[in-house]
């Protein structure tokens, strides 16, 4: 089945709401983070892009997020973590390319979500790169031209 020809695909606004919700559940994990830097966002890619890995009408949702945390931290550690943390609804797959930092990609299904996070030197600090890209959701032109309002990332509770 195409997503596309779904009649109840999601609307872009709601599958970027999702991805940043799961961004913001991955941050929430990290103890004492010390900041959140947000890329800014990429204009929403098409469901029929190769990167989309499904196909359809509509565009699908990147986000990229930056957990900067201390020097101590055991980022390994927290990524070993991820997974089981995150719950029974996302599996680990193997990407099969051998890296020489800690990473883990993960998969969910229902509602369709990829969740990459890996160990990061940014600016010579030491941070968790987290990369989520959604599933498809309807996108007008207008939406498509619009810029939407950059997350702001909660603080630590």
């Amino acid at each position: 089945m195409l997503v596309g020809c779904s009649p109840n695909l999601p609307t872009y606004a709601e599958v970027r709401a999702e991805t940043l919700d799961v961004l913001q559940n991955v941050a929430d994990f990290v103890p004492s983070r010390q900041a959140v830097l947000v890329t800014p966002e990429f204009e929403p890619y098409s469901c029929d892009d190769g990167l989309a890995l499904q196909k359809g009408h509509g565009a699908f949702f990147t986000g990229q997020w930056a957990v900067f945390v201390s020097d101590d931290f055991d980022i390994r550690g927290f990524i070993d973590d991820v997974p089981q943390r995150l719950g029974a609804e996302w599996r680990v797959e193997e990407l099969g390319v051998p890296v020489s930092f800690a990473e883990v990609y993960l998969v969910r299904e229902s509602p369709r979500m990829t969740l990459k996070v890996e160990e990061a030197t940014i600016d010579g600090r030491k941070a968790i790169d987290l990369l989520a890209v959604s599933r498809c959701g309807k996108i007008t032109d207008e939406e498509r031209d619009a810029t939407f309002p950059p997350p702001i990332p909660h603080p630590t509770p």
